[in-house]
């Protein structure tokens, strides 16, 4: 048990020594989720809306292809019959506004009242939506002639307006969980593939073995320094994602930072049983580096961790959907955004369990000594 220790503790020393590993572990993290965060990219796109229509006529099906022509729309619509469903997507963040199409909608003679609900958190959103909405109804039930005024598009249809508090804090709370999945990943491993290049190349892995320190303590010692980094920048970047950014976790109880703690331990050995499976199989930094950077690169960029799996085509989000990085993501979301806990966190503690397996029975395969 001594000597479990005694190398963890000297693995912890030579990874804070190492000052480009905390930077690329921690550092440049940290530095793109308040870039990402702050910049706000997603708004450069339309609102998601919320849309249910009750009449299923010629002027709602007129509305709905003029706010939504597919090409560059004015509002991303989001169609179900499903009103409370709609709602609950609005709660939740999922959608910006829900806009509710009365039954009787255009008919001659009777005054429409369209409902639109916004999330009271997104003003910018709503003012977008709200301008899209009456710009469009103006074009398309407004004659610019001498209309008589029974016929004008305010004797005709309404805008009722009301609010809901939404949870989460849309793009950033998006980001923030996604980033602390990135910085996992990175840790678990370039840390381990370039430290253990380093010890193979050096011979110190070949000299361990002349002395009383068996595989397993060393590989105990780097799988416990690794864990141990990976709670400690997980802390700090959602840490800095709270102040910084102002992003809650969960609904602010110790419970779910255990449960984020859980969920970083199962992807902190997850990453570093991979980085040991690459450098195993790699014999220099010169080939490790490149096959670190295609293991992880994909991962980084359509694993949704800076935007929605949904803004990629459908062949790519059903394949990039099962990457581990995806489950993790996903997982720190579930746990940071909806307030879920560790337990109801099925899926995405399967997918992270198959891939340990999978990273472990290459690694096991391939691993050298020297």
């Amino acid at each position: 048990m001594r000597l479990y220790l005694v190398l963890t503790v000297a693995s912890l020393k030579m990874y804070f020594r190492n000052r480009q590993a905390i930077f690329w572990a921690l550092f440049f993290p940290m530095l793109i989720m308040l870039i990402f965060g702050l910049l706000n990219f997603d708004r450069f796109s339309p609102p998601d809306v919320g849309f249910v229509d009750n009449a299923r006529n010629e002027a709602s099906t007129t509305f709905r292809n003029a706010v939504d022509d597919g090409e560059d729309p004015l509002l991303d619509l989001k169609v179900d019959d499903d009103e409370e469903f709609l709602r609950e997507e609005l709660r939740k963040g999922d959608v910006d506004a829900l806009i509710i199409i009365p039954e009787g909608f255009g008919d001659t003679g009777a005054r429409s009242t369209m409902q639109v609900v916004f999330d009271s958190r997104k003003p910018q959103e709503q003012g977008i939506t709200e301008t899209v909405i009456r710009d469009v109804l103006d074009s398309l039930f407004l004659d610019l002639a001498n209309v008589p005024d029974e016929f004008r598009v305010e004797s005709r249809f309404d805008v009722g307006v009301s609010f809901i508090e939404g949870q989460g804090e849309g793009f950033r709370g998006f980001l923030v969980p996604g980033i602390a999945a990135m910085a996992i990943m990175q840790a678990g491993i370039f840390g381990v593939v370039f430290s253990l290049i380093r010890f193979k190349t050096g011979g110190v892995l070949r000299r361990l073995q002349a002395t009383p320190i068996g595989p397993s303590h060393f590989l105990v010692g780097q799988m416990a320094t690794r864990l141990i980094v990976t709670l400690l920048q997980t802390y700090v970047l959602l840490l800095v994602g709270m102040l910084a950014l102002r992003v809650t976790i969960g609904d602010g109880t110790i419970l779910n930072w255990i449960d984020l703690s859980i969920m970083a331990i199962f992807g902190g050995a997850l990453f570093t049983i991979l980085g040991l499976a690459i450098s195993g199989w790699a014999k220099t930094e010169d080939v490790a580096a490149p096959v670190a950077n295609i293991v992880t690169l994909p991962m980084m960029f359509l694993s949704g961790i800076f935007f929605p799996l949904e803004v990629f085509p459908d062949w790519l989000s059903n394949i990039s959907q099962f990457f581990p990085l995806t489950y993790l993501a996903d997982g720190f979301r579930e746990i940071t955004v909806d307030g879920a806990s560790i337990g109801t966190l099925g899926p995405e503690l399967l997918g992270l369990g198959v891939w340990t397996v999978i990273a472990f029975a290459i690694a096991t395969r391939v691993f050298r000594w020297e």
